[in-house]
């Protein structure tokens, strides 16, 4: 009996390249065929853009970044968004580091202790649950589609399957956080708190 693996990146290219009635390809290193490569880079925007929203398998809370021995921290190279945790400290490029914590009250890049951070970081397509990886093709084989053909027939059914891989990641995202309306909303939450 044969498994059923997650959707591969060539998969999905493939599903972009068949919406335009071009024919599938065997791997991503074709040359010659632009819409590969065109579909490849709408798959890599679609991805960026999905990821940077923070899921719960791309977002780590707590996460502690250290300083190095000169004393500044640099931002992990996949981290698409970081934050502080309410601190004055944001992200800049460090003149010969790259990416790295900025203390915005002590303007500085110098830090003594290691910070706490939320951290949306960038992950492969194949490193992604299921569920996100059709919502990203879903995103990047309509824009795909659009660019190439301009169909809005078919515009019109993709526009029905990004809505349903989206409510299905939306629904996986909230099973896994376990949310609901009163602790996963700030402002209802923020009453159940109050003390009169």
């Amino acid at each position: 009996m044969a498994t059923i693996s997650p959707m591969t990146e060539l998969e999905a290219v493939n599903e972009m390249l068949m919406s335009i009635g071009q024919a599938p390809v065997n791997t991503l290193q074709v040359t010659g065929i632009k819409d590969v490569a065109i579909a490849q880079k709408r798959l890599d925007t679609a991805l960026r853009q999905v990821l940077k929203r923070g899921w719960w398998f791309n977002t780590d809370n707590n996460y502690e970044l250290s300083p190095d021995i000169d004393g500044q921290i640099a931002v992990p190279a996949n981290a698409l968004k970081i934050d502080s945790l309410g601190s004055d400290i944001t992200e800049r490029t460090h003149p010969t580091k790259g990416r790295c914590l900025w203390n915005r009250a002590e303007e500085t890049f110098d830090f003594t202790e290691a910070v706490t951070c939320k951290i949306v970081w960038g992950f492969g397509f194949e490193d992604i649950p299921q569920s996100a990886r059709d919502y990203v093709a879903t995103i990047a084989g309509r824009r795909f589609q659009s660019k190439a053909i301009g169909s809005t027939i078919l515009d019109r059914f993709e526009e029905e399957d990004e809505l349903k891989a989206k409510i299905a990641i939306i629904r996986e995202h909230r099973a896994s956080s376990r949310t609901n309306l009163f602790t996963g909303n700030r402002g209802i939450s923020s009453f159940g708190r109050r003390n009169y």
